[in-house]
Parts: C-alpha cells; structure tokens; sequence
C-alpha cells in the first residue's frame, strides 16, 4: 500500500491510497459486507459497481466459516479491508476471555482463539489488501479508567505479534477510549510502529515501518463533541504522511466533522442498517422514516438530489412504503443501497471541494 496526499485544505486532505487491486481516492468510506447483509442475500455489487471503493470484511466471522479467501462469495475486483474481530470482544461480552495470547470467545457453543499472528497470517493469504490487526477494544463509556490504559497496552503487545508478516499492509489501530492518557500511550507505540527503526543506508525512507493509522475505541454512546476532540487530540500526534482510518464512524455529519480534522478513510454500518429498518437518508443530514403514515400518499421519490439507481428509477416513497411495510426484502435493500450513496456521494463531494480549497464552503452548504 501506498498514500499519496494530492492536496490539502486546512487539515482536511485529498489522496490517493494506492493497492494492489486499485488506486481509492480519499476522503473515502469503505462498504461493510456484514454478516446481516450476508444473510439477507445482499451483494456488494448491488450497492455500487465503482471499481474505487473499498469493500471490507469480518475476519473473526471469516475465518469461523472456513474461508480462505477474502472476495469468497463475492463479486468484487477492487480492494478490500478486513478488520480483525477485536469488535466482538464488545459485541459478545461475557463470551470473551482475554490473555496475552489473544481473546477466546464462545460463539453458539463453540469455543474460538483469536491470535494475533493468525489474524495477520490470513489477512495475507487471503489477499487482503489493507489489514487491521487484533485489538483491544473497551466500550468508550466504561466507568473504570484502568480499562483503557489495559487496553492500550494490551494492543501494543498483540501489535508486536502482528509485526513481520504483511508490514506494508498493515494499520496500527489506536486505543483508549476518551481517556487521554490511555490514548498517549497508545500514540507513543503507533508513532513507533508507524516511522520503523530501521533507516535506509542514505538515512531516506524509513525500513519495517507499517503502512497506515486507525483510530479506534469510539462513536459508542459518548457525545460527539467528546468524538471529535479524541480525533482532533489523536490525529495532532500522528505523521503527517501515513493515510489515518477512523473505525466505526460513518453517518454524515460525523463523516464532514472528521475529514475536517484530519481523517482520510471511514468504515460503518449505520448507512445500511438503518435503511434496512426503514429510516431514509437525505441530503444535508436529514431522514425520515419511511414507516410514517404520511408517506403512505406521497408521489415524490426518495431524494430529488441522489442519483442513485432508487432515485434515479423514479419510484415513489408510497409505493417504497407499501412494499415495506408488507416486508418486500427487495425494497429493504434498495433502502440500504440510497443511504450508502448518500455516503458515497458527500465523500466525493468533500473530496473534490478539498480539491479546490473550499471544504468549508462546502461544510456550510450541505448544513444548510
């Protein structure tokens, strides 16, 4: 992996993170291939066919199915991010044990160990192009301060047993919650990871340094003006020239907040599940639901600013609503599918506004 920074506008940056199966360009959000949509029979390719997009995948759940290879079950050429199941030790609770090792987890009645070589060692063999390891994750709200210094350096020693295998692919992912000291000890070691220790024979590009940032440990019940503090705080002690991920954050205004600080890359599922429960995405960070009696009359589409392909086809937000409410699986993912677009489509627009020096021209427009 390569990163390029094309321009700047204040913090905010446009790039070009380049891999081995496409170049994205950034600010850019990556498409969640969940589990849920898995099972509802969505396929990527029905979202979008932009060959410079990143699509990304569940390692835990992965590999607990026996897969071995990252685009198994899909039709997708472009890059592909795998995060590592560091998630689930929030998500599954009490079914999580931690040691040094790794976290063992009881999934079903089946018992798991997740190392972090192994997360590493798969992400390679499956030709994944951009890795996130094994961390430690602790729920942004938790009362006990100790936690999240654990969890910072808990993440630095399964990172350690990362390092070796696929460096150039690699993120270093930031923990620590909102806790300041928890996250400079955690910056500490990510700087540390991120220059390398070995300098070239004419002292140039540092050798053995891993290729990229994320920020963990966020967007989980704090307010968002404590989210956004915790990026500005991190991303002004992270290199300037290493592309910078921010896991879990995904809904609009977040998303402009964030590339305002500094944040080149984004991942979420908040844009397709709450299609998939009937909530509408618009334009200037507004929604309704579609649910609403209201609507049950309303010959106007979704949004009369989105071209994708529901808005583009015309149809109406009754006849969207009539085959939602009598459970129209289709429909569900044509509301999954819009809400993604509304992403995909202000990233873009925030890109190119970087592009030409007025991010916030643009932050004050789509405000209204």
């Amino acid at each position: 992996m390569e990163f390029r920074i094309l321009a700047t506008d204040g913090r905010a940056r446009a790039g070009e993170l380049i891999t081995d199966h496409g170049v994205v360009p950034t600010p850019t959000i990556t498409l969640n291939y969940t589990r849920a949509l898995e099972k509802w029979g969505f396929k990527p390719e029905d979202i979008t066919t932009a060959r410079d997009v990143i699509l990304l995948r569940n390692t835990f759940w992965m590999r607990e199915a026996g897969a071995t290879d990252v685009r198994e079950g899909v039709d997708w050429p472009g890059p592909v991010m795998a995060d590592s199941g560091g998630f689930q030790m929030v998500s599954l609770g009490r079914h999580v044990r931690q040691t040094l090792r790794g976290i063992g987890l009881a999934v079903k009645g089946k018992q798991s160990f997740i190392t972090p070589r192994e997360v590493v060692e798969w992400g390679r063999g499956a030709n994944v192009d951009l890795i996130m390891p094994l961390d430690n994750t602790v729920y942004t709200m938790d009362k006990n301060p100790l936690k999240f210094v654990w969890s910072a350096i808990m993440t630095a020693v399964w990172f350690k047993r990362s390092r070796g295998i696929a460096d150039d692919k690699l993120y270093y992912i930031v923990q620590g919650g909102l806790n300041k000291l928890a996250r400079q000890i955690s910056l500490w070691d990510a700087r540390r990871q991120l220059r390398g220790k070995i300098l070239t024979a004419n002292g140039g590009t540092p050798q053995n340094a891993v290729a990229a940032v994320a920020i963990g440990g966020l967007a989980w019940d704090e307010p968002r003006s404590a989210m956004y503090k915790m990026v500005e705080f991190c991303v002004s002690r992270l290199p300037d020239d290493k592309p910078r991920h921010l896991l879990g954050v995904c809904k609009p205004i977040d998303i402009l907040e964030c590339i305002e600080r500094g944040i080149d890359s984004f991942d979420g599922i908040a844009a397709t599940r709450e299609g998939r429960h009937g909530r509408v995405w618009l334009w200037g960070g507004q929604y309704f639901d579609i649910n609403n009696a209201r609507y049950a009359t309303d010959k106007t589409g979704l949004d009369s600013q989105c071209n994708c392909p529901v808005c583009r086809s015309g149809v109406s937000r009754a006849d969207i609503r009539a085959r939602f409410k009598a459970g129209d699986r289709e429909v569900m993912r044509q509301l999954m599918a819009h809400n993604w677009h509304q992403n995909y489509r202000l990233i873009s627009t925030a890109r190119q506004a970087i592009l030409e020096g007025r991010f916030q021209e643009l932050k004050t427009s789509w405000r209204g």
